[in-house]
């Protein structure tokens, strides 16, 4: 019988630890949300991993925190989406509970942020470009003048997107015009009109672009601090 009450008082004890765990790291996801929310204009979405929390509030170090969210603005770029870890973040339990810091200091910061393609197309400043993508890869198609042609046409091929010295460069490769045969000669004399640097502003967070990738979704970067 005494075995049995002290098995079910351990049982509540362990509940109420689990429980005071949880909201104490609601309250901190709270905290580092309002500290985070410069970039979207609006408070993201905020995980704190790794248990026990209670440990890591008292140390002031926390070894995971996610940020998540969509709706972001990135320079004249609308409606990216975020995800992120911030690794080894400190934030002491004054801070925390005083609401007190404005800034949140860690180790280390990567980021994966995925742009509307719209929104990259429209930055180029490419008259009419679209990136769509298609078939495992990126398609760009613009209205350009084509020479012996007395209007614009519309010209396509596989679109790259790559880092050059810190910059985003478009390159577009395989070129082709619809409804018109044009030797090669023609067709490279289009190529500088689609090669063109992408003019991305500064990432949030400090991240600095490790990568880029064409996803269904949009153009995945891929960064780090």
């Amino acid at each position: 019988m005494i075995t049995a009450i002290v098995l079910v008082v351990l049982l509540v004890l362990a509940l109420a630890g689990a429980l005071a765990d949880r909201v104490c790291a609601e309250l901190a996801e709270r905290k580092a949300a309002e500290y985070l929310a410069g970039p979207f204009g609006h408070v993201p979405a905020v995980r704190v991993h790794g248990r026990p929390f209670l440990t890591q509030a008292l140390r002031g170090r926390y070894r995971d925190i996610e940020v998540s969210g969509g709706g972001l603005r990135i320079g004249e770029m609308a409606g990216a989406t975020l995800n992120a870890h911030v690794y080894n973040a400190v934030l002491s339990p004054r801070a925390l509970l005083g609401g007190s810091a404005t800034t949140l200091p860690c180790e280390r910061v990567d980021g994966r942020i995925v742009l509307p393609y719209g929104e990259v197309a429209r930055t180029s400043r490419i008259p009419g470009l679209t990136l769509d993508f298609e078939d495992q890869r990126l398609v760009a198609s613009a209205a350009l003048p084509v020479p012996g042609v007395n209007q614009l046409a519309r010209v396509s091929g596989e679109a790259r997107l790559s880092v050059v010295g810190g910059a985003v460069w478009l390159r577009v490769r395989g070129l082709s015009v619809a409804g018109i045969s044009l030797p090669g000669l023609v067709l490279k004399q289009l190529m500088p009109s689609l090669n063109v640097p992408i003019p991305l502003p500064p990432l949030p967070y400090g991240l600095r672009i490790d990568e880029l990738k064409p996803v269904p979704s949009g153009l995945l970067v891929c960064g780090s601090a």
